[in-house]
């Protein structure tokens, strides 16, 4: 059950994505509109999903655990594996250390936001979303600090980078952390608003990475090929079955098991171009890791969650 749920789930995802590939060929893509799609997406859908999450579930003192416990390993876990990438890269490639880096980087870090929250709403509902968002948080915390330290070329790590970590959608989990403590009951409109506006994040999102596929075929002659195949096979094999090992031997609740298991499958996060552009890394290696590794996991995504069915873990 949970494989062809899932299977459904990836499918219309990768139907949103031909739409995209559709309106691109015909309208073409300009920074303005990008820069729409992106805000739409991280302003508008991702706080609606965190904000319907929070007003559709009541939190207590057992979701404020589950919540710091999956931020904690959210931390613990991305950013271990990008060590364990820097190091397997160095060590088996030969990979100069700039370079092994930027692999470590995109091998590890998932699209936890743009289809990993909505996933986890649809598999388990508004509290998995809310997870998840946490889950996202943790992640957003290793790229403000891991990541920027070891894109910068001076090594150096500056307060200012934690300053980049504040954003509408952690905004949004303080909001709405801060409203359940304190048991605000929200008007049925509202929530009503919030859920309408929560079904953009996802449509949008497959939307958007669909429209940057026609830039992968220009690039493709000018990456390093090895170097991206060893990034996705890493980011939807590796390093999803290492965490699996690791996840279902801690003596946690199962939906916070079941949410990291979820996200820790996820494609390379859509923003790691922006974030090598901004640093002077490779723009198109980051652009090649989340296109190819997010079509690859059209297949992979269900096929990690039907082994976890089969091992005896019910979504």
């Amino acid at each position: 059950m949970i494989f062809f749920t899932t299977l459904t789930s990836v499918s219309v995802m990768a139907a949103m994505m031909i739409v995209g590939v559709l309106l691109r060929r015909a309208y073409g893509l300009t920074l303005e509109s990008q820069r729409l799609i992106v805000a739409l997406i991280v302003n508008v859908g991702l706080p609606s999903i965190v904000l319907s999450s929070v007003f559709n579930f009541e939190l207590d003192a057992t979701m404020m655990k589950q919540i710091l416990t999956i931020f904690v390993l959210s931390v613990i876990i991305n950013g271990g594996g990008i060590i364990l990438a820097r190091f397997l890269a160095k060590k088996y490639l030969k990979t100069a250390e700039k370079q092994a880096n930027e692999l470590a980087i995109a091998a590890t870090l998932g699209n936890t936001a743009f289809i990993g929250i909505p996933l986890c709403y649809v598999l388990l509902g508004a509290q998995g979303a809310l997870l998840a968002a946490i889950f996202d948080a943790g992640l957003d915390f290793v790229i403000w600090t891991l990541c920027i330290y070891l894109l910068q070329r001076d090594k150096g790590f500056r307060l200012r980078n934690l300053a980049a970590m504040i954003n509408i959608p952690l905004l949004a989990i303080v909001i709405g952390l801060t409203l359940g403590a304190l048991q605000f009951e929200a008007h049925d409109g509202l929530k009503q608003l919030t859920k309408a506006l929560a079904g953009l994040a996802s449509p949008i999102g497959m939307i958007y990475i669909g429209m940057l596929i026609p830039d992968l075929w220009k690039m493709i002659r000018d990456i390093d090929v090895k170097r991206v195949t060893y990034g996705v096979i890493f980011k939807i094999l590796i390093f999803p079955l290492l965490a699996f090992g690791l996840i279902l031997l801690l003596p946690i609740d199962d939906i916070v098991i079941k949410v990291l298991l979820i996200q820790v499958t996820m494609p390379t996060f859509t923003l790691a171009s922006v974030l090598f552009q901004r640093y002077g890394a490779d723009v198109n290696f980051g652009t090649a890791m989340t296109l190819i590794s997010v079509m690859a996991s059209l297949i992979t995504i269900p096929c990690m969650l039907y082994l976890l069915h089969l091992i005896g873990l019910n979504f």
